[in-house]
């Protein structure tokens, strides 16, 4: 025979041997059961398309919930700068695509009806627009007057004032302008006082409920409320959960009206009685207006921040982000982490002294 021949029929059979072999190896760890191939095309799945634990919940997933908006991002085409003020007319204009979180919404926020919601001018926030109020130690100890405070630093909310920075460090005090909120822009002051330094910081933030809150309460489709001013006992807790949005994950690092510890219990609030604003509410109670981060998955489309009633400071959370914005540096300030019971206080800008 050809040497030739010889030589590949011997290699043939070496390894028509091997493959004998093999075989009988891989049966016998497979209990005689033949294993598919792998199939190429699922080889790069990200670990977000596979069964996991849902982070609300901390329970197993089982894959197959229904897959909602991109979980990196809450709301993209917003104006960045919290400082920066948006016309109405130009909120409409960016809004016009943007999917709405609650699909119920938007035959009833209609266009026409979000513009003609107007600025919130009692108690006399048109009247002094411009005009300037410190926040000093002294104005805030004046506002609780002999009241206890939870130990650890105070959290204080000034309706209807501005600084012209999206945050201010701690110092020994800072100066805001009055401006009348308009349920859009962030018109309003969420800080941090530190009785035992006398220091305060700011940040950019809103106290009022958005536009279609507004619109929507009035018609009936959801409630919404404005917190009166006062001194209030808040609790550290998350805020929400907002799976059912596409969203599993709840703001955590919050403070809550009520919570497991404790909290405020009822408070009195104003609810919208007509679509047009929150002039001639009516005197209502409220249990859940929590102090959050300003975008939420329930954030619609025309919207800059997230609120049915809930104070709010520009920034946002998301599990794979994390805290970011004045949000971020809000909550380094505050130091909620270990503490039981946390001092708010909301004040209109109209009962400072005017400087």
């Amino acid at each position: 025979m050809n040497r030739r021949w010889l030589i590949l029929g011997g290699s043939g059979l070496g390894l028509a041997s091997g493959w004998g072999i093999w075989s009988w190896w891989r049966s016998a760890k497979t209990g005689g059961k033949n294993q598919p191939t792998p199939d190429p095309s699922l080889a790069d799945k990200s670990a977000a398309d596979k069964p996991g634990t849902d982070p609300s919940t901390d329970k197993p997933s089982t894959g197959t919930e229904k897959k909602g908006p991109p979980k990196s991002s809450i709301r993209s085409g917003l104006i960045k700068d919290p400082t920066i003020r948006e016309s109405p007319e130009a909120a409409i204009t960016r809004g016009t695509g943007l999917a709405w979180r609650k699909p119920e919404l938007a035959e009833v926020v209609t266009p026409d009806k979000w513009l003609a919601v107007r600025p919130l001018a009692e108690p006399g926030f048109a009247a002094r627009q411009g005009g300037g109020v410190d926040v000093t130690d002294d104005v805030l100890r004046a506002v609780v007057g002999d009241r206890d405070l939870a130990p650890g630093p105070v959290v204080y909310a000034i309706r209807g004032a501005v600084s012209d920075r999206a945050s201010n460090p701690f110092a020994s005090g800072h100066r805001l302008t009055i401006v009348p909120p308009d349920h859009l822009n962030f018109c309003c002051t969420i800080g941090v006082w530190d009785p035992e330094t006398k220091q305060v910081s700011t940040y950019a933030a809103s106290t009022v409920p958005n536009r279609t809150a507004i619109v929507s309460s009035a018609l009936g489709v959801q409630a919404a409320n404005m917190l009166l001013p006062g001194v209030f006992t808040y609790v550290p807790g998350s805020h929400s959960n907002y799976k059912k949005y596409g969203f599993p994950f709840s703001i955590v690092g919050a403070l809550r009206q009520n919570g497991a510890g404790g909290g405020a219990g009822s408070l009195k609030a104003l609810r919208a009685t007509t679509p047009l604003g929150m002039q001639g509410a009516s005197v209502s109670t409220t249990t859940d207006d929590n102090i959050h981060c300003a975008e939420t998955p329930l954030l619609e489309p025309y919207d800059r921040f997230s609120s049915e009633g809930c104070m709010v400071v520009a920034g946002r959370y998301t599990p794979q982000e994390g805290h970011t914005g004045p949000w971020a540096r809000f909550l380094k300030d505050a130091k909620f982490k270990g503490r039981a019971k946390v001092t708010v206080i909301l004040v209109n800008s109209t009962q400072l002294p005017v400087v």
